[in-house]
């Protein structure tokens, strides 16, 4: 009651609790970014920006690189590059170990790991890793509560999954988004504009990031025009109010002084804004 208005971050609860204040509330959902390499990428490029992503403020950002789709025709080659880039693979045991370190309860992220080095996951999950592992890779097929590292992780953990073509990495983000992460952002690694395209088009996404590191480049960073923020809203899609970068220009209150134009438009007729197609068919 003492706000003007709320801009709420984070989890649906949050943001359900913000829409029920009786206080004006704006609210920006959950991250699960899913970033697909198609065979047209420049995978050295790709390879570092990831890196750059996945580790950047050892994952923090609700932005980084949650899930990564690699397509069939460079899988072998691309995760070796991404191996080469300190990228360590945890499979059987250690998966099992490593998912019980980050959900303690088996529902929430363990708070005592979020935003914490590889080394120090790695002790307190109970497994040995290289010293110079930065991230870890989980080889990961399902989607959904059932397999928890296809959602949101906050730590420098890494979902790897594999897809024939573009069309199936489209419908495997939509399928990990539906889990976690709906309307929040996408990214691609790719020389093909029909791809790109079809990404853009064919997933529920606000953001999709193109050839970029992905939690620096989300809220606005020197090298894009997104609009400098950490309040990335989901739309619809996410049930938030906007699925706009949030920034100051939506937290304060606006007077627009309106005076007539000098010289005034002219309403184009029916026919001209609909077609005469359009309208006999309403008609």
């Amino acid at each position: 009651k003492q706000c003007d208005r709320i801009l709420a971050t984070g989890g649906t609860p949050m943001v359900k609790a913000a829409y029920s204040s009786g206080t004006p509330a704006l609210g920006v959902g959950v991250g699960n970014a899913v970033v697909t390499v198609d065979d047209t990428a420049d995978l050295d490029d790709a390879a570092a920006k990831i890196l750059l992503s996945k580790t950047l403020d050892y994952a923090a950002s609700c932005s980084s690189d949650n899930a990564v789709i690699l397509l069939d025709a460079i899988y072998d080659t691309m995760l070796e590059k991404l191996k080469a880039k300190g990228g360590f693979i945890i499979e059987g045991e250690n998966k099992a170990k490593l998912e019980k370190a980050i959900w303690e309860d088996g529902e929430h992220i363990n708070a005592k790991v979020v935003a914490q080095s590889p080394q120090f996951i790695a002790d307190y999950a109970g497994f040995a890793i290289p010293e110079d592992t930065a991230f870890f890779i989980v080889p990961e097929t399902g989607h959904g509560p059932d397999h928890k590292f296809s959602g949101e992780k906050m730590t420098v953990t890494m979902a790897l999954y594999r897809a024939k073509d573009i069309d199936e990495a489209i419908r495997l983000t939509n399928a990990i988004q539906s889990y976690q992460g709906q309307g929040h952002s996408c990214g691609i690694y790719s020389q093909s504009d029909e791809n790109i395209t079809k990404l853009a088009m064919g997933t529920k996404t606000s953001r999709v990031m193109v050839n970029q590191p992905q939690s620096a480049s989300n809220s606005g960073n020197v090298w894009n025009g997104m609009r400098q923020t950490f309040s990335l809203g989901c739309g619809s899609w996410g049930g938030n109010g906007t699925n706009n970068n949030v920034t100051w220009r939506d937290l304060i209150n606006e007077t627009w002084v309106s005076k007539p134009l000098a010289q005034h438009k002219v309403i184009p007729s029916d026919e001209a804004l609909f077609g005469k197609d359009i309208i006999e068919l309403v008609g």
